[in-house]
């Protein structure tokens, strides 16, 4: 099971960034959840709560989760209202909408999956709306019986304005070769131009699913462990201008290795499942 996850990850990071990076990355916002949010429930299973962890990016009209599209429904609240009504989820979802004192007004709009996604992943996809609400954060209505007793939402934040503009400035300055494949190992090479190992590591540490959480210093070698993530992880430095990030999953081992050289920064991302 966690060997397949692990793949499923493989095929998720390339994809993802590959799909995200077609968009024009100066109109992007980002979101992240909500941990004060999450439902007991939830959090009781660590794996399931660590799964929703993800990086949601809003653009003009659609919201990418993952690489799969959802577009923005185009109605006034009493068309919203209309759609909600008929998939019963102000009954299905009562506790959590009387909890956080939420009605339609505070809603802003209104996301359905993109039926033209092609993907098998999106296709059989767990999320089917996304809510937006007038103070910026997104909902999303999580059902996954008999792993969870009731429905619950799923709330996410807005980065701040400093923030999204770390993650577009990678963006921007992103150059990657073809992905090659060897067996079940894929390797990425990726150029970051006017950017050094820290801004790298930085802009990417938003996302979760690289689990860049420690806060790096150069030269500064040290090992973590993240429960939740069921990884073990060595930052090693080899000079000032090199470090090695290897991570030790249950179903494999994925190795970042950023060098800096004439200006920009080159990362080395190795996927390698057991």
């Amino acid at each position: 099971m966690k060997n397949f996850l692990f793949i499923s990850f493989l095929l998720f990071s390339f994809s993802y960034f590959t799909h995200a990076s077609d968009t024009d990355s100066n109109k992007n916002h980002y979101y992240l959840i909500v941990k004060d949010k999450i439902n007991e429930e939830i959090q009781k299973q660590e794996w399931l709560a660590s799964s929703l962890d993800n990086l949601i990016i809003e653009n003009e009209q659609k919201i990418n989760i993952s690489g799969c599209d959802f577009k923005r429904f185009n109605g006034n609240k009493e068309d919203i209202n209309t759609q909600l009504n008929n998939i019963n989820f102000f009954f299905d979802y009562k506790e959590d909408l009387e909890k956080y004192f939420l009605s339609l007004n505070e809603f802003n709009g209104l996301y359905f999956i993109d039926a033209t996604n092609t993907s098998e992943m999106c296709n059989g996809f767990i999320y089917k709306l996304i809510i937006k609400l007038n103070n910026n954060e997104l909902i999303i209505p999580y059902d996954r019986t008999p792993l969870l007793n009731k429905k619950h939402l799923i709330f996410y934040k807005k980065l701040s304005i400093k923030e999204e503009n770390k993650i577009n400035n990678l963006k921007r300055n992103k150059n990657c070769l073809e992905t090659k494949y060897f067996e079940m190992e894929s390797t990425n090479v990726c150029y970051y131009k006017n950017m050094t190992i820290l801004d790298v590591y930085d802009a990417m540490s938003y996302n979760p699913y690289h689990v860049f959480r420690h806060k790096i210093k150069e030269e500064v070698d040290v090992s973590v462990v993240y429960d939740d993530k069921d990884v073990d992880i060595d930052y090693k430095w080899l000079g000032k201008n090199k470090l090695e990030i290897t991570q030790y999953f249950q179903g494999g081992i994925t190795t970042y290795t950023f060098i800096y050289q004439n200006g920009k920064t080159k990362l080395i991302t190795v996927l390698s499942p057991d």
